[in-house]
């Protein structure tokens, strides 16, 4: 099954510039079973696209943190 899951940075590290939009997508898509990513730093959120039989979405908030980035996951509706 694929979801789709955006998460929204919050802390004091934020993305910046297209440059961290692509660190940020680089090291997501590194991730066994990650689709796709597309992070904003207009609006600070990263969207991730990927499949539940091959990562969670404790994996990914993990990575995020790694990156330095502090993450709140968005509820879906």
């Amino acid at each position: 099954m694929v979801k789709v899951q955006t998460f929204t940075v919050v802390g004091e590290e934020k993305l910046h510039c297209a440059s961290c939009e692509a660190r940020v997508g680089k090291a997501l898509r590194r991730i066994p079973g990650v689709h796709s990513v597309i992070a904003d730093h207009q609006t600070q959120k990263i969207e991730v696209t990927f499949f539940l039989n091959e990562t969670a979405e404790e994996v990914i908030q993990d990575r995020l943190e790694a990156l330095g980035y502090q993450v709140k996951v968005e509820v879906s509706s």
